[in-house]
């Protein structure tokens, strides 16, 4: 068997980013996140990305393990939990989450649920170069259990998920799949504005 190439994406992984790719990039310029790649990032900055993150990923990680533990008849996959982490870092912070109060209705789907872990393990992915990008400009005395993610393991774990996905999600799910992820980052964007807005008030 051949090893695992990353940067010969898959059919399902190809659409997924194809899909996702402006919203990706509209939440990565969002007014509230925006600050973390930027010279002279605050702590107030960082923990209002850190409390507006919190609520859209509870949910994405409440309905992973929730659907795992249902059907226990897919493959062996157990992403890591990292909601303790996000929680860990706001207490740091002396900070509180902002809580979701938009809907997503989630289908119990193996689609849904590749689309959902796609936005999750992505962001695990991502969540590397924000935190060696706050380290590189001086940040690095702030709290960064969240963002650091799986540490060395991140592409390894992405490279598991990639697998499960392939495995899981026959084509004709493949756009189910992509449009689940790209219902989660428009609630994403959503919720971001939301407090932006409450922010700006």
């Amino acid at each position: 068997m051949s090893s695992f190439d990353p940067r010969a994406a898959s059919p399902l992984h190809h659409l997924l980013r194809q899909t996702s790719k402006q919203a990706h990039h509209s939440l990565d310029h969002h007014p509230v996140l925006a600050p973390l790649l930027q010279p002279g990032l605050s702590a107030v900055q960082y923990g209002n990305a850190l409390a507006a993150l919190h609520g859209a990923h509870a949910l994405s990680e409440g309905f992973i393990h929730a659907f795992l533990d249902q059907h226990t008849e897919l493959p062996s996959y157990r992403p890591r939990r990292r909601l303790p982490l996000l929680e860990a870092d706001l207490a740091a912070l002396n900070r509180s989450p902002y809580s979701l109060t938009l809907e997503l209705t989630l289908p119990q789907s193996v689609a849904a649920l590749v689309g959902v872990l796609y936005t999750v393990e992505g962001s695990g992915m991502g969540g590397q170069i924000i935190a060696r990008t706050i380290r590189q400009m001086g940040g690095g005395h702030l709290p960064l259990q969240f963002f650091d993610g799986n540490g060395d393991a991140a592409m390894s774990c992405w490279q598991d998920f990639l697998r499960f996905a392939d495995a899981i999600c026959p084509p004709d799910q493949h756009t189910a799949a992509a449009d689940t992820a790209l219902a989660l980052f428009e609630l994403i964007r959503r919720h971001l504005d939301q407090y932006h807005n409450k922010l700006s008030a």
